[in-house]
């Protein structure tokens, strides 16, 4: 049998996918005590969210869809791993691929394993439990790591230096007296200060360390604020350029704060253990603490409170998010109107001009103006336009 896999497999993410997911699929059967064939179809709008993720290559824009098609197909052909029977209800003009039914050949399970470096389960956890023992009354509870132990993951040279690393977290969090994630990762995890950025994995180091894990604390936002002496309402504004473009207008009864697109703590950023502020002018301690005590939602006083981002997907879920932590929260008509008639001009950009092509729409966000407006038409022009491109001198004057 081959021991090395074909790199031109390896350099096919539909391919490689379509491979890893026969022996999850196999993998899932064995735990299970039962064995049945294993066929999929390649299908965009059918199978689990798992099946659909091995194929989010033949929706990728940047990959040639039939050149992955036809490396699957002379994969097929040389290595007989799995059969292909065309979809026999493919009308004309749809591409070959779609539809078509993929059958493993069980036969060729071995050689599929050794290609990949995956054991069947019931080896993998002998060789974890091997390679676990002389860690683990490092860990508070290692019972927490999955059964089968952990895959070996890219830029670790085994699963035994990753469980080395796992390790360190808890030397690093006994003679810490408070530490971020990103500090513990950096230490930890070979110098790799996002490694624990993930949920899964922050998760997972609370499971191994309950205890110790109290002292991590969480990342803290740093924001932005222009404060006039009175202000009236408060605009959410996505990027810095019109963040300080809009405070050098000096709005006499608009709070402005730029927020960063914060869409990943945009549901802590009304704790005061979590948001930091700065304030772009000079405004005093009294109207300061005035409005940090509603901030932190320490005062009765209600205010109206907008979004203004990029005219892009990304930028509809970012006030999505932020609604979470300020229900009130809309979209900010007057600057969107200024971008939405740059839209409907014909002068947006697509998104793969942008390197934008990897945001998925939205449907709605939960504004009337943005759901009933904005992501129609974006949808309709199939196209966007940067906070950026607004001119202030057409916005109303005395708006701000």
């Amino acid at each position: 049998m081959e021991k090395a896999l074909p790199y031109w497999v390896e350099e096919n993410p539909l391919l490689i996918g379509i491979l890893h997911f026969i022996l999850d699929q196999r993998d899932s059967q064995l735990e299970r005590g039962t064995e049945a064939r294993i066929s999929f179809r390649l299908d965009l709008r059918a199978g689990s969210k798992r099946w659909q993720a091995v194929l989010e290559p033949l929706r990728d824009p940047t990959q040639d869809e039939q050149a992955l098609w036809d490396e699957l197909q002379h994969f097929a052909r040389k290595y007989q791993c799995f059969a292909i029977k065309p979809n026999p209800k493919r009308r004309p003009g749809v591409a070959e691929w779609q539809g078509a039914q993929l059958i493993f050949r069980d036969a060729c399970e071995e050689q599929l394993r050794l290609w990949l470096n995956r054991p069947p389960p019931n080896l993998r956890k002998a060789v974890w439990t091997t390679l676990l023992e002389p860690y683990a009354d490092r860990f508070e509870n290692p019972t927490a790591f999955p059964m089968d132990g952990l895959e070996l993951q890219l830029g670790f040279e085994s699963v035994e230096e990753m469980v080395s690393c796992w390790a360190s977290v808890g030397k690093e969090l006994v003679f810490a007296k408070k530490i971020s994630w990103r500090q513990l990762a950096a230490r930890c995890f070979k110098g790799d200060s996002k490694y624990l950025e993930l949920h899964s994995r922050q998760s997972l180091v609370r499971n191994l360390y309950p205890e110790l894990s109290r002292k991590i604390q969480e990342r803290q936002l740093l924001l932005h604020i222009y404060l006039p002496a009175q202000y009236e309402q408060v605009i959410f504004i996505e990027n810095q350029d019109t963040f300080i473009s809009l405070a050098e207008q000096q709005p006499m009864h608009t709070a402005l704060v730029y927020s960063e697109g914060y869409r990943g703590g945009a549901e802590r950023i009304r704790n005061h253990e979590i948001a930091r502020f700065g304030t772009f002018n000079t405004a005093s301690e009294d109207v300061r603490q005035q409005f940090l005590h509603w901030w932190y939602r320490n005062s009765s006083r209600s205010l109206p409170v907008f979004f203004w981002g990029d005219l892009d997907y990304e930028g509809m879920r970012i006030g999505a998010a932020l609604k979470k932590s300020f229900p009130e929260l809309r979209c900010w008509r007057p600057g969107y109107d200024l971008l939405l008639d740059t839209l409907c001009a014909g002068r947006g950009h697509a998104p793969l001009q942008a390197d934008k092509e990897r945001q998925k729409p939205i449907q709605k966000i939960g504004c009337e103006y943005a759901d009933g407006t904005l992501i129609p038409a974006m949808t309709t022009y199939q196209c966007h336009v940067d906070q950026e491109a607004a001119e202030f001198g057409e916005l109303p004057a005395g708006l701000l």
